[in-house]
């Protein structure tokens, strides 16, 4: 299993301390991604929700529009701050970790967009499962990477820094464990909604930023050297929004 929750009181002041960055930059997901969670958890209007690790409220807005009730958890307060002013009393912001919640009444769905990993493992599931009635759904949601850019970008990469960086990550597989030996659970259905953004070299840095890359000058040098100057400024990233849904039994 992941282990990187052990950090994520740091990770929540690293977010805390970028939160207008992560706003700005951060990818908005697709709208299939939000319909397939909507349809796989046979979700009606006025369905409530609890979203783990909510940020600005990017997911948020769409769950809203979709006329489902969110509790938006999220421990970096800067961030909840955000969201709250783009959401206003469309949803429900709370300031702390998912761990430490106290459940009054059971929800429909509980959600956490690139953020489970975050999670304390045999905590988490256990309060999901509290959580969720029968049939309620847990919607676990990660970005891949399918191309940092077009085909000489991603050669340019390899040979500046001797290799690509990594495009999947070990710790995404190994947070849904906890939720798959979990015999309360049903197995995953799995969704891949794929995407993808022209970006200039400072927006690419900046984004890269807000998942924890911090490389330091030479390496945003060499980024913008690459993209202003051999790819006429921009180069296109692709992404696929991959969705686990799994039931409650």
């Amino acid at each position: 299993m992941s282990d990187l929750w052990r950090g994520a009181q740091q990770r929540s002041e690293e977010f805390d301390a970028r939160a207008l960055d992560y706003d700005q930059y951060r990818p908005r997901y697709p709208d299939g991604l939000f319909d397939d969670i909507v349809e796989l958890g046979a979700l009606q209007p006025g369905a409530t929700v609890i979203e783990i690790g909510a940020g600005t409220g990017i997911a948020t807005g769409a769950l809203a529009d979709r006329g489902l009730q969110v509790t938006a958890i999220e421990p970096a307060s800067a961030m909840a701050a955000l969201g709250v002013t783009r959401l206003g009393s469309r949803a429900r912001f709370v300031v702390g970790r998912f761990e430490d919640w106290s459940p009054i009444e059971q929800v429909q769905l509980v959600l956490a967009c690139n953020a489970w990993h975050w999670i304390e493992p045999q905590a988490g599931v256990q309060l999901v499962a509290d959580l969720l009635p029968s049939g309620g759904s847990l919607a676990l949601v990660w970005t891949e990477i399918v191309s940092w850019g077009e085909e000489p970008f991603e050669d340019r990469l390899a040979t500046e820094f001797g290799s690509l960086w990594a495009k999947t990550f070990d710790h995404v597989l190994g947070s849904l464990r906890s939720v798959e030996q979990d015999q309360r659970f049903d197995d995953f259905q799995v969704r891949r909604h794929r995407f993808e953004r022209t970006l200039d070299a400072s927006t690419f840095v900046a984004v890269s930023r807000t998942y924890g890359a911090d490389y330091g000058a030479e390496h945003d040098r060499i980024i913008h050297r690459i993209i202003d100057d051999e790819l006429g400024g921009t180069v296109t990233k692709v992404e696929d929004a991959v969705l686990y849904l799994a039931r409650r039994r």
